[in-house]
């Protein structure tokens, strides 16, 4: 049985009560920490559409709600983007628009915008389960 698995099951024994003190501790350990959507290192092929600028590089980790990619040169944030990348596992490629949020010297973070709640659950489902695979 996996780690989270039995987590899972011995927490469902619980009293209410014990649940409650669980989930407080759980969110005492994670206080500065929370992401809203689980992160995937991840280096896959991605086509990032900038303008009229076409740039072929890599990821660097994916999450539902975003995108971090390696490259180099000048952006600018609360630029539109447009992405097409796949993951690993997943049959048809993710074709996504996103808002730069943030640039680095190595890369650049990208939100994705007008996604569907069932493409990020989609998202979201295959991240939790690489991550729980490795």
């Amino acid at each position: 049985m996996k780690m989270l698995d039995e987590i899972i099951n011995r927490v469902r024994n619980l009293t209410d009560d014990q649940q409650t003190q669980i989930l407080e501790i759980l969110k005492d350990w994670q206080t500065g920490k929370q992401r809203e959507y689980q992160r995937l290192d991840a280096r896959a092929d991605i086509d990032v559409v900038i303008g009229n600028r076409v740039i072929q590089t890599k990821t660097k980790d994916l999450s539902a709600g975003g995108i971090y990619i390696n490259t180099s040169g000048k952006f600018e944030t609360d630029k539109s983007v447009r992405l097409v990348f796949s993951i690993p596992g997943h049959d048809k490629p993710f074709k996504l628009q996103g808002m730069i949020v943030r640039v680095e010297k190595s890369g650049m973070a990208i939100k994705f915008e007008n996604i569907t709640p069932y493409l990020k659950k989609i998202l979201d489902d295959l991240i939790w389960e690489k991550k729980n695979k490795g």
